[in-house]
């Protein structure tokens, strides 16, 4: 007589088919990049007036005018390599025309940014550029001296020393002034090696009698050596 027990079993230890049907849907589409932003219309001021004064960025190099208009006075910002062209068509007391935009800065001061200059004897507008040339073995110098001044950023932090004689500046990364501040003071004598900033073509500086920053590469305090980095 057969075995209709091991039957049973066998067949219910066999699963049933999956009859369901899967979901041949489409795929779910990938997400779409996002388009580049759009940026919006600059809306530009036209503003005539009387040169006044120049100024300079940190490195010394002019970047700005007051233009006195009968109602107040701006500052005009201008890119460093337009200096040269802008002080041939226009010096203090001339009567100028400047086309630009305003914009406010962080700490809340109000600047002009210059995109045209009409003058008496023509009319310019700051190009891009011409890449600088290569530095050259002046321009990385080694120099010696004690220091007259000891320079901090905003943050309190040591940036720069002064030194005595011609006055050159010493310039340091914020975190190498923290690390040495407690090794300089006035009157300590050092001997720094590296990178002075170097003029681009058409930028002028205010004060060429004082010598251009140097960026320390190497510093020499006392009897100890850092290499800055």
């Amino acid at each position: 007589m057969p075995d209709t027990k091991s039957k049973n079993t066998v067949a219910a230890a066999q699963p049933k088919a999956n009859t369901t049907p899967k979901a041949t849907g489409p795929a779910k589409p990938k997400p779409k990049p996002k388009k580049d932003e759009v940026r919006p219309l600059q809306p530009l001021h036209s503003y005539s007036g009387r040169v006044g004064a120049f100024g300079a960025n940190p490195d010394g190099v002019l970047d700005r005018f007051q233009l006195e208009t009968a109602d107040r006075t701006h500052t005009v910002k201008f890119p460093p390599h337009f200096g040269q062209e802008l002080r041939t068509l226009a010096q203090p007391g001339h009567e100028v025309a400047v086309l630009g935009f305003l914009e406010t800065t962080p700490k809340g001061d109000e600047h002009l940014h210059l995109v045209r200059l009409d003058a008496a004897e023509a009319t310019a507008r700051p190009l891009p550029p011409t890449p600088p040339a290569a530095p050259s073995a002046a321009d990385a110098p080694t120099i010696s001296g004690p220091v007259a001044e000891l320079k901090l950023d905003p943050k309190g932090r040591l940036r720069a020393l002064l030194l005595e004689g011609d006055g050159t500046e010493l310039r340091l990364p914020p975190h190498i002034g923290e690390q040495l501040a407690a090794r300089l003071a006035v009157g300590a004598a050092v001997v720094a090696s590296g990178q002075r900033r170097t003029l681009r073509p058409g930028e002028v500086l205010a004060h060429p009698e004082v010598p251009a920053p140097l960026t320390v590469e190497l510093l020499t305090v006392g009897a100890e050596s850092f290499l800055l980095r």
